[in-house]
């Protein structure tokens, strides 16, 4: 394992690199890159990166304000800003076509990079996407979102977003929840809120649909890995049937944390279907 900064458009991104040091096959199947969600960092990709590891390149990143990677001087945390930052370690390591593995938020990051250049991403594995929350009906919308952003301007912001991932720890084991609550609390208030007001906007769809077009071949290019939780209306998959899933039974949002050898069969499985 390599762990080292690059260079990104907005401050110093940490990259944990595993090589592929196994047979020629190895060095020759499509590297994976790794990305994590809100509160995240690379660490939370252990368990893939370690059984991938060997097989072929493994690369994981911590996104902007998060890990050991530098806040962004603007404060732009959204999808788009940090599709950049992937892209830009793609570039710095001589990258030219991989597969896309991202997290929560990072499946967000994963779908703006995806569909900004399709050409660069083979596959892509979103686990446990947000819904597309601009697929609401609007009156839903202006119910939920809008009290829920503005509450993150208030004194109470810390406790509206740990309600959030309180609800999205249901089903988690001890480990994960101490995880994530840790992370959660040793987050900045402008990390959580960018990203927040981020999902909100997010157009998540319009960027599949972007992505899926650019291949006739579609249908065997995006997989979604998901906690059971994740059946909403607004659910990607449930916006396109089309897009191949798969739910892993006993997990929450943090799946790769709560099942991290179920988790990762399934996305080699995935890296090595025809």
């Amino acid at each position: 394992m390599h762990s080292t900064m690059i260079a990104g458009p907005a401050g110093a991104l940490h990259v944990v690199d595993h090589p592929a040091a196994g047979p020629a096959s190895s060095r020759e199947a499509l590297p994976a890159v790794f990305v994590h969600g809100m509160v995240g960092h690379t660490g939370f990709w252990d368990a893939p990166l370690a059984r991938l590891a060997g097989r072929r390149r493994a690369v994981a990143l911590d996104l902007r304000g998060h890990g050991a990677s530098e806040a962004p001087p603007d404060v732009d945390y959204s999808p788009s800003a940090c599709a950049a930052d992937v892209l830009a370690v793609l570039d710095a390591l001589g990258l030219p076509r991989v597969a896309l593995v991202g997290h929560s938020y990072g499946a967000l990051v994963v779908l703006a990079a995806a569909a900004a250049h399709p050409e660069r991403v083979a596959r892509l594995v979103l686990a446990d996407p947000p819904g597309d929350f601009t697929q609401l009906p609007a009156e839903i919308y202006e119910q939920q979102i809008p009290p829920y952003l503005a509450a993150l301007e208030t004194d109470g912001w810390r406790d509206a977003v740990a309600r959030q991932f309180d609800q999205a720890l249901a089903g988690s084991t001890p480990a994960t929840r101490e995880t994530v609550l840790a992370r959660l609390a040793a987050t900045p208030r402008d990390r959580l809120v960018g990203m927040s007001r981020s999902i909100a906007r997010f157009e998540a769809v319009g960027a599949l649909d972007r992505y899926l077009a650019a291949s006739s071949s579609s249908r065997a290019r995006a997989h979604a890995l998901l906690a059971p939780a994740n059946a909403w209306p607004f659910s990607l998959h449930a916006l396109r049937p089309a897009l191949s899933t798969a739910v892993l039974p006993g997990t929450s949002h943090w799946l790769m944390l709560d099942a991290p050898a179920p988790f990762t069969e399934q996305v080699e499985a995935w890296l090595g279907a025809s």
